[in-house]
């Protein structure tokens, strides 16, 4: 095996050889700068420089010669030169590519096969440019339902943001490489696109199958891909492996071939390995070999892990230097958040160059129902184009917020959304996440709680963070007033017949009525009659009907009327009203209270004679007793 791989090697380099030497004839016969040439005819010169001195001679003193050569004798040397080389580059394929064929037959066929020895073939095959490995078809292979494994993530590891190194790669800062994207499989159950599409992202790693449990077709594949594609959205494939060795990963490569060759991929097709066992080597031998298998078909080839197992499980470095890079590494902001990642926010470290950043896993996109993976790709593709730098716009159709607090303090008439008809676009052409920050009138930042309980005039400021412009901000106004009722509610004073009832049309909303401090009506919906009992307190409510046929008993009961307005930005408001009822008397009972008065006024008159009498006797004894102390004072005067 090993001696047929090395035989096999060196005719594939020999086919390679004969191609670079034909270049670089080319260029010198036609007086053409090699550099001006693909970079693989550039490569092709300095091999044959340092490997094969004498065809670099040779062509040397082929263009000594050319100098002298007409344009026409040139002309004919370089067409004859073209189709030598291509009758022997033609002879060697054919011959390498079958025996390319018996070599992986044979190696696959075998039990001795290792690893090492198969990815090696697969690789030689894929850098040669010969043409697609072979695989296997879907009738070869063990295929089983979808009965994936695949952990939701969510004991993923997850750091803080803080203690990173953010990237100082000027790669991954390339503003018109960066698109938002996100990775699918049949745990997002049935997606729709088209609000995906609207919600900014530009591409999707859908998941075509795995083996992890035997060989399966993911459920909702074809359904996400032919969505996607549908809506415009880019793809890519992530495979879900099993694998820990070459053969094995052989094997799903080819499955993965036959599941995705009908549909255009565009964003590269990744190695999925999340297993926590199986040998460093081999491991890392499984992650080649499927990359070099889908290479071969042209596709990009792409290893995903988290960053602890790029570190420990394989050979990331080796890895890293060969195929792009699909790191997941979640930061707390964005994983417990469902915060989206935005341009400027700082990047996960790693040790070694990224193409793909998964940084959360529970996100939402609009159209996805629960959580989704979210990543970041740090490169584009021809067919995908950014139209230009552009001004950032920030969108805000309601520049001027006004709520009312009613009447019990702190209450709002009506709830405020702050983002509804908000959208901020940034300079790439991404849909941005727009913060707000409410600014009381002292330019101090203030709680929304806080702003929405107090009476006042603030500033509502819009911001996001774009990658050409930095800050772009917008403010709108917000205007909270303080409502209160104005409402007249006089008390009643009003005469009940004999009986203790209410006379005939008798209104209990005469003189009713009320505003608010704006000026607005309001409306009386509800009127109620209390009825309270003085010895005991207790209370019993009447209804207008009610109240208005009751007998009125003053001596035992105290009666209010409780009005109930519905006031314009405050709601409802009841007020009570003092009644006062006044029981008209009966004939009988206004004769004796006649007759009492007249005899009160006999005994006062009887009494006032007496009185009188009384009076004069008291005059007749005062006069006599001073005559008599008269005379008594003569005679001893006298003496």
């Amino acid at each position: 095996m090993k001696e047929l791989l090395e035989s096999l090697s060196g005719k594939l380099a020999g086919v390679w050889k004969s191609v670079f030497v034909a270049h670089a004839k080319i260029c010198i016969i036609t007086g053409a700068v090699a550099v001006s040439g693909t970079s693989a005819t550039v490569a092709g010169v300095e091999y044959v420089k340092h490997n094969n001195t004498k065809n670099v001679v040779q062509a040397q003193e082929t263009e000594h010669e050319s100098e002298t050569e007409t344009e026409s004798e040139r002309l004919d040397k370089l067409n004859k030169i073209l189709a030598e080389t291509q009758e022997e580059t033609a002879e060697e394929e054919s011959s390498s590519a079958e025996e390319l064929e018996s070599l992986m037959e044979e190696a696959l066929s075998s039990d001795d096969t290792t690893s090492e020895e198969l990815n090696q073939i697969i690789e030689a095959v894929a850098d040669s440019g010969a043409g697609p490995v072979a695989v296997k078809d879907i009738e070869e292979l063990e295929v089983v339902e979808d009965n994936s494994s695949e952990p939701s993530r969510e004991d993923a590891e997850v750091s803080d943001s803080g203690t990173e190194e953010t990237s100082s790669s000027d790669q991954i800062y390339e503003v018109n490489q960066l698109v938002y994207g996100i990775d699918v499989s049949r745990w997002q159950g049935d997606i729709d696109w088209s609000k995906v599409a609207a919600d900014g992202i530009t591409f999707a790693m859908i998941k075509c199958g795995g083996g992890d449990d035997g060989l399966y077709e993911d459920r909702k594949f074809k359904q996400n891909i032919q969505g996607a594609l549908a809506n415009g959205i880019q793809v890519g494939i992530y495979f879900y492996s099993g694998a820990t060795d070459a053969k094995t990963a052989y094997d799903e490569a080819s499955f993965c071939i036959n599941l995705i060759k009908d549909y255009q991929i565009t964003y590269p097709v990744a190695f999925d390995w999340e297993l926590n066992s199986g040998d460093y080597d081999e491991v890392t031998q499984a992650c080649e070999t499927f990359c070099n298998v889908v290479k071969s078909y042209g596709y990009q080839p792409m290893v995903y892990s988290n960053r602890n197992r790029w570190y420990s499980s394989f050979d990331g470095e080796k890895l890293a230097g060969k195929f792009k890079v699909w790191m997941a590494c979640y930061w707390s902001e964005y994983y417990y958040t469902s915060t989206r990642w935005a341009y400027g926010d700082d990047l996960a470290s790693f040790k070694w160059h990224y193409d793909m950043w998964q940084y959360g896993v529970t996100d939402t996109v609009d159209g996805i129902d629960g959580y989704v993976d979210m990543n970041i790709a740090f490169f584009g593709y021809a067919n995908y184009k950014v139209n230009g730098a552009q001004d950032a716009a920030l969108t805000v159709t309601n520049t001027n917020i006004t709520r009312y607090l009613g009447h019990d303090s702190g209450k709002l008439n009506e709830g405020v959304d702050f983002m509804s008809g908000v959208k901020g676009v940034n300079s790439i052409g991404y849909e941005m996440d727009v913060d707000y920050d409410i600014i009381n009138s002292s330019g101090n930042s203030v709680d929304e709680e806080d702003a929405l309980s107090q009476p006042g005039r603030y500033t509502v400021r819009y911001s996001f963070k774009d990658p050409k412009s930095g800050n772009i901000t917008k403010d709108a106004v917000l205007n909270i007033v303080d409502v209160t009722a104005k409402l007249v509610t006089p008390d009643i004073n009003v005469q009940s017949d004999a009986s203790g009832r209410l006379p005939a049309g008798f209104s209990f909303v005469n003189g009713v009525s009320g505003t608010n401090s704006l000026s607005e009506n309001a409306t009386l919906t509800q009127y109620e009659v209390i009825k309270r009992n003085i010895a005991t307190g207790e209370e019993i409510t009447m209804s207008p009907e009610q109240a208005l046929a009751n007998v009125y008993d003053v001596k035992n009961y105290t009666y209010s009327v409780v009005y109930y307005f519905d006031v314009p930005k405050d709601g409802t408001v009841k007020q009570t009203a003092v009644m006062t009822v006044i029981v008209k008397e009966t004939e009988k009972e206004t004769q004796k209270e006649t007759e009492t008065e007249s005899q009160t006024e006999s005994v006062s008159e009887s009494q006032t004679e007496t009185e009188n009498v009384s009076q004069a006797e008291t005059r007749k004894l005062s006069v006599a007793a001073k005559k008599q102390e008269t005379t008594e004072e003569t005679v001893i005067n006298n003496k």
